[in-house]
């Protein structure tokens, strides 16, 4: 049985036993631990760790910070009954490591080595279960990668996972959209927008995937949503593809007489609008109707 096992996206948190004792950490070891573990194939030397998490102090002060860090991690990974040595390398040698060959659970290492290895087959041709793999895999992200530490090394890393994550997506994304799934296809479509909502191409996508699934409404919403966002953030219009397609999405709906579909839900709200406009449709008829009986009876009048 695993006895340690670490999590890394979101918060980070330690536990032993098969999740049944958590241990409380400080900010400086959750640094430490979460950076020997992403640099877990390697060895580090105590003084590039001392310059990295205590630069700002002196050379004895940093150091001495390190060595208490050290041994406050020991008593973390190792408490009573684990072997010194089984997860952290440090001993008297100047050189600080995770043991990556011991037995251990990390969600960050299962997130990436899974989805690497299914990302290298082609969506076209993978099956459902494929499919189902890699949403699997993408639920070890449950948030991004350490949130709220902004050191230079956890941004780094916290930016590679997260394209890894939104590579994922996109793969998911094609994947449905090719195979006529197209509410799945948006689904992933709409949380690519949510991490990055100035991605065009993902915007043009799911107007495509719309109009497939025979919501041109929705389409051009989703054009209207594009646009909106490019001027309020950059100031600036849609690429020209992008207005290529709203214009033949919008042609083709004026053709077809209505924009919208029977496959598109209507709120409340629209029906109650609806109903309304309709009625000040019939009031201005009806009015329109005695005037034309006033003229009709002031022309008998005049007849006579």
């Amino acid at each position: 049985m695993t006895s340690l096992q670490v999590t890394l996206f979101g918060c980070v948190r330690v536990t032993h036993n098969n999740w049944l004792t958590e241990t409380k950490l400080t900010r400086d070891i959750q640094a430490l631990l979460a950076y020997l573990l992403l640099q877990r194939h390697r060895t580090h030397s105590r003084q590039a760790l001392a310059g990295i998490f205590w630069g700002e102090y002196s050379q004895e002060k940093s150091h001495g910070s390190l060595n208490t860090a050290l041994w406050k991690l020991k008593k973390i990974l190792e408490p009573k009954g684990i072997p010194p040595g089984t997860y952290l390398i440090s001993g008297h040698s100047h050189e600080v490591g995770f043991n990556y060959e011991s037995q251990y659970w990390l969600d960050v290492e299962i997130f990436e080595e899974t989805t690497n290895y299914l990302l290298t087959s082609d969506w076209h041709t993978v099956n459902e279960s494929h499919a189902h793999e890699l949403i699997k895999s993408l639920e070890f992200y449950k948030g991004e990668l350490l949130e709220g530490f902004y050191e230079d090394w956890a941004l780094h890393e916290r930016e590679r996972l997260r394209a890894l994550y939104s590579k994922s997506l996109i793969y998911l994304l094609h994947y449905y959209g090719f195979h006529g799934l197209y509410e799945q296809a948006l689904t992933y479509g709409q949380q690519l927008l949510d991490m990055n909502s100035l991605r065009e191409e993902i915007h043009r996508e799911m107007m495509r995937f719309y109009v497939e699934n025979g919501q041109r409404a929705l389409a051009l919403r989703q054009y209207e949503i594009c646009r909106a966002t490019l001027a309020k953030e950059l100031g600036i219009s849609p690429m020209e593809d992008t207005q290529a397609l709203y214009t033949q999405i919008f042609t083709e709906a004026d053709k077809s007489g209505s924009l919208v579909n029977s496959k598109e839900e209507i709120s409340f709200d629209q029906v109650l609008r609806q109903i309304r406009e309709a009625s000040q449709t019939i009031d201005l008829a009806k009015e329109q109707i005695q005037q034309a009986y006033r003229l009709i009876a002031r022309h008998s009048e005049h007849a006579d």
